[in-house]
């Protein structure tokens, strides 16, 4: 079948990977702030980062390893993150997971935009990380005008929880 990616093998290797201090939960219970941490670039790697300084953020896409195959097979979410802001589970919408940030999802690919705070060699020092430690990077770019949009919308419902919670302004 034309256009089909059936019988494709896709192999991504890894660039480098998270580095920080805090735990699993530390992490999680930091959202929407973040934590501070480093990504480390693999040496074979590291010529790639010439020019990255100077820029204040960039987008890494990283692996979530830490999800299962059972958490791979769902489709279907809610924005439990809401929960230790004081949401009621029942008050939360159920979502495709395709339109969620959720680490639930079948191929458990993260994009996160950091604030770049510095570079030593290999290292990138980052903060507003979401990511555990350990977690494999595997790509990066600068963050660039191109990825900023003036004009978007969002759909009422998620709009409704940003106001509630006051992480969003009009």
């Amino acid at each position: 079948m034309m256009g089909s990616a059936d019988g494709l093998d896709i192999v991504i290797r890894p660039i480098g990977y998270v580095r920080t201090r805090y735990s699993d939960e530390e992490v999680s219970r930091s959202w929407p702030v973040g934590v501070d941490g480093s990504i480390v670039i693999y040496p074979e790697y590291s010529e790639g980062l010439r020019g990255l300084e100077g820029f204040s953020h960039i987008i890494a896409l990283a692996w979530l390893h830490k999800v299962s195959e059972e958490k791979r097979r769902t489709l279907k979410v809610k924005f439990r993150r809401f929960i230790r802001l004081g949401a009621r589970p029942e008050e939360l919408p159920e979502v495709g997971v395709f339109s969620s940030d959720s680490p639930h999802r079948p191929n458990p690919i993260a994009i996160t935009i950091l604030r770049l705070e510095s570079v030593e060699r290999n290292v990138l020092h980052v903060s507003g990380l979401d990511l555990y430690n350990q977690t494999p990077i595997l790509d990066l770019r600068a963050y660039t005008p191109a990825y900023s949009l003036k004009r978007y919308e969002l759909p009422g419902w998620y709009r409704d929880l940003l106001r509630r919670f006051r992480l969003f302004e009009e």
